[in-house]
């Protein structure tokens, strides 16, 4: 059984920044707290929590003149403006490339632009967006919702920084008829479509693919997505543990890949466990040849 790992696998360049942040922080400050997790993985969460980064479920939870860090996702101008008035310190850790969907965001709203961002409702970083353009964005999950929008004339749009490069053409495809003017901002992360492109290549080149990361990623979610729509057989799991001996019976070729907020380290244990079991097979089968 050969086991494949993509090369883009581990922590993307915002998620490094901010758990470097974290561990800075968590070292210089007794009381510190994260808004919201810090990033979408359970297990770097629970370690960060373990080592003293409490986690609120906003700013109202963290206590007057504390220290709150704002996650790789962003948040809104009303967290900084709550933050200030009551003494708070603001570590921010908002990927710098999420910053920039949020300045995208505000010019186009400024300049009087119909603002959709393409994303997902409940995600935070996609509602950080929409607050910084004054709460005058509209999120849209891909191009067969945005009919539910009433248009006006002039129609910006952005991207979360997790989208897929396709879901955005599309989206722009179908509102090229519809609008007078229509401005887009590229704003998916580049590092993401290289790991997004990387892993569609090695579905097609396996059996099955693994694909490691938190189930509330939106980033390792869309792997999973791109990967199963190879026609791969493809299973998405948080951890080694989570694998069945089953999914392996009879494959010859495993990719596995990682979300952006994945520590390589977990690709690389669930890589391991894949040969433990493979070996435990094959010895198997050795002891009933005789």
């Amino acid at each position: 059984m050969a086991v494949k790992v993509v090369e883009q696998a581990g922590f993307c360049f915002g998620v490094r920044r901010a758990m470097q942040l974290a561990q800075q922080a968590i070292v210089q400050h007794d009381r510190l707290y994260s808004l919201g997790p810090l990033i979408h993985n359970r297990q770097v969460v629970d370690s960060l929590a373990k080592d003293g980064l409490r986690v609120a479920a906003d700013i109202g939870a963290v206590p007057d003149g504390g220290v709150a860090m704002v996650r790789a996702h962003g948040a809104g101008p009303e967290v900084y403006r709550q933050a200030q008035a009551r003494g708070i310190q603001i570590i921010d850790a908002t990927c710098p490339f999420v910053a920039r969907v949020q300045r995208e965001a505000a010019a186009f709203a400024q300049q009087g632009y119909q603002v959709l961002v393409l994303g997902e409702p409940d995600h935070p970083e996609p509602r950080a967006i929409v607050a910084h353009s004054g709460g005058q964005a509209t999120i849209v999950e891909s191009a067969h919702n945005w009919a539910e929008v009433e248009l006006g004339p002039k129609v910006a749009v952005v991207a979360q920084t997790t989208q897929r490069l396709d879901n955005l053409q599309d989206l722009v495809a179908a509102l090229l008829p519809a609008v007078s003017e229509l401005r887009v901002a590229n704003t998916i992360c580049e590092a993401t479509t290289k790991r997004q492109q990387a892993s569609l290549a090695l579905a097609r080149e396996v059996d099955v693919m693994i694909v490691v990361g938190g189930y509330h990623s939106a980033n390792t979610r869309r792997l999973a997505e791109i990967c199963h729509d190879s026609g791969t057989l493809t299973y998405h799991v948080e951890t080694a543990d989570e694998i069945e001996p089953t999914w392996l019976a009879g494959v010859q070729n495993i990719g596995v890949t990682g979300g952006a907020s994945t520590p390589q380290q977990a690709t690389q244990q669930v890589a391991k466990r894949i040969r433990e079991i493979a070996e435990s097979e094959q010895e198997d089968y050795d002891d009933h040849q005789f």
